[in-house]
Order: C-alpha cells, then structure tokens, then sequence
C-alpha cells in the first residue's frame, strides 16, 4: 500500500511536473557543481559578521551537517539498502542517469533540513529562507529522479530531528559567552517602571 502510493507520487512529481524550463533550476538544486564551495564559504563569511554568535552558529552548523550527512549516508542506507526509483521504475527518467548507491533516507533532505533550524536560531530573518531552500531541494530530488517522496520525507524528519538538537546546543553555547546569560534579562532591566493610571507617586512635600 505504501509503496504503490509512493510510486504514484513519485511519478505525479518527476514526470507530472516535468517541464524543459524546469530541469536546469530542479537541476542546479539538486546538484549546484563548482559552486557548492564558494556558497559554504559566503554562508560562513555571512555568519562571521555577526561576531562570536556566529562564529558559534559557523561550528554547530558544520558538526550538525557532518552528524546528518554520516548518519544518513552511511549508517541508514546501507540499513535499509532501498534501491532507487531509477533503479525499481522501469518509466523513470532520471536526470542524472541511473544511480545504484541507496535511496532511503535522502541525503540532501536530512543535510538541509538539519541546517535550517541552526540558521533560524543564529539568524532569526533567514528562517523562512533557511526552510523554503530546504524545502525546494527536497522536492527536486524528487524531480529528477533520485528519490521517492518517502525518502525525503524520511530525511527531512530525521534533519529536523538532528538540526533542532543543534539549534539547543548553539542557545547553549551562545549563553556560555560574557553577559550572554544576561542578555534577555538586561531588556527587563532597562524597562522604566510605569506608574499605574490613576495613582501619583508620593511627594515630600504635604
């Protein structure tokens, strides 16, 4: 039952959607080449800005991305050694040929997915950013054939799952630095006492 809704929906995405337009962008996020290099460093570069906070951002980051990409690559698939629907699909038409390395769960979903919470916390605007790119390589690994929507979405839990742990260890790293511990609490602090309507605060005089 599953794997036939599986199959019906693999094929509603990677051949239902199909359009020449499409390829290249379903394409280039999947797999983005010589540029997946100079885009880590310009995320990195971008979280540096921000001082210690994202100097700490930078390392949870890379540690979260490294735990999900080892666990899912090399742990899960060969676990549930799925083939790949270019592989179990005689209709398929993959984009990047016939891939015979494990499908689930999906690497690219687990990687992002793993990602996004980390950069919310560190980068409370890019959250709908962080999530939608997540989001959008999902459904293009999808697209171009190299996985089943179950394989990402088995991904995306496990990512959230790991990348949600990270987000708890980067507030905790960022409340280990000088004053980080006070920083909420300072906004309390600075916050006039309001005097109550009605009432007068007491004079010295008679």
């Amino acid at each position: 039952m599953l794997s036939a809704w599986d199959a019906a929906l693999f094929r509603a995405i990677h051949l239902g959607l199909h359009h020449p337009w499409l390829d290249p962008v379903m394409m280039a996020l999947t797999d983005v080449g010589p540029w997946k290099i100079p885009l880590l460093v310009l995320l990195a570069g971008l979280l540096l800005l921000r001082g210690r906070r994202g100097a700490i951002a930078v390392v949870v980051l890379a540690l979260t991305i490294a735990a999900a990409d080892q666990l899912s690559s090399h742990v899960l698939k060969p676990i549930f050694r799925r083939a790949r629907p270019s592989v179990s699909l005689h209709d398929s038409k993959p984009l990047f040929g016939v891939r015979t390395s494990w499908s689930f769960p999906s690497s690219h979903a687990t990687n992002f997915f793993s990602a996004a919470p980390v950069i919310a916390a560190a980068v409370p605007q890019a959250a709908v950013a962080a999530y939608a790119l997540a989001t959008a390589v999902s459904l293009s690994r999808v697209y171009v054939g190299d996985h089943y929507p179950s394989d990402v979405l088995g991904g995306a839990i496990l990512g959230l799952f790991l990348g949600f742990l990270g987000r708890r260890a980067f507030s905790r790293a960022e409340r280990s630095l000088p004053g980080g511990a006070r920083a909420s609490a300072g906004a309390d602090e600075d916050v006039p006492i309001q005097e109550s309507r009605g009432e007068r605060a007491p004079s010295g005089g008679p």
